[in-house]
């Protein structure tokens, strides 16, 4: 029987890898991107890989609610029930919290945890038919923070909670809500928040955060370029979807979640001491 599935955020980094791979294994996939070159893109690399016919790019803008109501409309039309929902769409606005505007927290909000729900809420009563399976993409800068990502970690922060939630509120229903909390890896995400990022440098070239900004750059390049494989992700989330039962959270690589079982156990003292000294900050 034909498995149904939406991941969004599906132009670029592990969307896109997801989708192909899900694709290929014969799940019925609809890839959500917000351009039509990003649709066209897609389509052309599944007609390569042999499964275009289980993948069907589609234009929503999780942040307009018209079209994330076309989405629901969409799927309705296409299936009575969805096995899989990938929240994976997101982006990075990196800025001292001083000198983050409040449209832009709002805009960081509006993608990367907004945007999820109202998603979810279109497309819950065909994943309540099919007891399927939600996933939403964090991150492991929803459970540990880093300064000038403050908005980033809010709305990651935010994330969990809303799963936490969810997970609870939806149990009776069979549907299943689970975390991913990928660490570094080099996809197109952290190169429109360099990108971000220098033009703050640009604007405050003088100013007293202009060090932590550029260390900040640094760190995630390094993150970025000794992080792990897209297709990791990929094979990941296939994992979960596989599983009656799946845990609650999973982070990735290994050494996410090490990380992350670590710092229960350092003060917050100590904890900022480290992160100082290894950004001279």
């Amino acid at each position: 029987m034909t498995k149904f599935i939406v991941i969004t955020g599906c132009s670029t980094g592990f969307g896109r890898v997801t989708a192909l791979h899900l694709a290929k294994q014969g799940w019925r996939v609809f890839a959500t991107v917000r351009k039509e070159t990003d649709r066209a893109g897609l389509l052309a690399e599944a007609t390569g890989l042999g499964c275009a016919e289980t993948l069907t790019p589609v234009l929503c803008d999780i942040t307009d609610a018209a079209q994330v109501a076309a989405l629901g409309r969409a799927l309705a039309e296409a299936t009575p029930q969805l096995d899989g929902l990938v929240n994976n769409a997101g982006t990075a606005f990196p800025a001292p919290l001083e000198l983050l505007s409040v449209d832009e927290l709002r805009a960081q909000l509006e993608i990367n945890l907004v945007g999820h729900l109202a998603v979810i809420q279109a497309l819950l009563p065909l994943l309540k038919a099919a007891h399927g399976t939600i996933i939403n993409v964090s991150s492991i800068g929803g459970r540990l923070t880093t300064p000038v990502l403050g908005a980033y970690n809010i709305s990651k922060f935010g994330l969990e909670a809303l799963s936490d939630v969810l997970r609870v509120e939806l149990a009776p229903f069979g549907v299943r809500v689970v975390v991913i909390e990928p660490g570094g890896s080099d996809t197109a995400i952290w190169d429109t928040s360099r990108a971000r990022a220098t033009g703050r440098i640009d604007v405050n070239a003088n100013g007293p955060y202009a060090p932590l900004i550029q260390a900040i750059q640094q760190f995630s390049r390094n993150a970025a370029a000794g992080g792990f494989p897209p297709q990791l992700f990929a094979d990941t989330i296939l994992k979960i979807l596989k599983q009656a039962h799946p845990r609650s959270r999973y982070a990735i690589p290994g050494s996410v979640a090490r990380m992350i079982f670590l710092r229960r156990f350092i003060p917050d003292s100590l904890w900022d001491r480290i992160l100082r000294r290894s950004l001279k900050w």
